[in-house]
């Protein structure tokens, strides 16, 4: 103890550990919107559901949940034209109805896209495509371990430069842990061929980060 009866606190060394883990994506993530504009509320909203509905269909019809074409929002706005001296020109009013679909079949995803997106015609507006792993829990508990190999091997190294020796852990803070794509997908042309045109996707990996700041007591 110290001369005031206080047990002196031990000397430390903070690290910090990085591990990343690669899997293999289940889940293609397709954000699409079903868009028209028309001189009133009412003729906007009907025709904007109308494709929404035909887009669906098309995906219910090569086997896609109806839970797995959710709607992600649905929103009205007038439409103006700034572009004039007199100010602002009503165009009409966009509505717009946003679909969170989620395709499970990857070696399918391609024409089933195509499917959607022709049923919806002109309509239909493209946001963006996502692979991802629906259940990554695995995939980020490797991560972590690897995360902890990594700070505890720094640790050691210091301590041994230090001549001291590592004791208990003091404190472990947690970071990162983000899915993230290695190569984002690539949409190809449309494939000429008759019919609904098929998109070309390749769904590439997807890694998992994670960061652990770690502090170690010294013995």
């Amino acid at each position: 103890m110290g001369q005031n009866g206080r047990v002196p606190k031990r000397a430390t060394i903070s690290v910090v550990g990085h591990g990343r883990a690669q899997g293999v994506p289940d889940v293609c993530r397709v954000h699409l919107t079903a868009t028209a504009l028309r001189p009133s509320v009412a003729l906007a909203l009907a025709d904007s559901e109308a494709t929404a509905r035909r887009v669906r269909e098309a995906l219910a019809a090569g086997g896609v949940a109806a839970p797995d074409a959710a709607t992600g929002t649905v929103t009205i706005r007038p439409e103006e034209d700034y572009s004039g001296s007199r100010g602002p020109r009503l165009l009409g009013y966009r509505a717009e109805h946003g679909l969170e679909i989620r395709l499970r079949d990857l070696a399918a995803a391609g024409r089933l896209l195509g499917d959607a997106v022709a049923a919806g015609g002109d309509a239909v507006r493209l946001q963006g495509v996502d692979f991802e792993l629906e259940d990554d829990a695995q995939l980020r508990a490797l991560a972590r371990a690897a995360a902890w190999e990594d700070a505890r091997h720094a640790a050691e190294q210091l301590a041994q430069l230090a001549g001291r020796e590592l004791a208990g852990v003091r404190r472990v803070d947690v970071g990162g842990g983000a899915d993230v794509p290695i190569r984002r997908p690539r949409m190809a042309a449309f494939a000429a061929a008759a019919g609904a045109p098929e998109v070309g996707l390749e769904s590439g990996g997807v890694v998992v980060d994670v960061t652990l700041a770690v502090v170690w007591e010294l013995g």
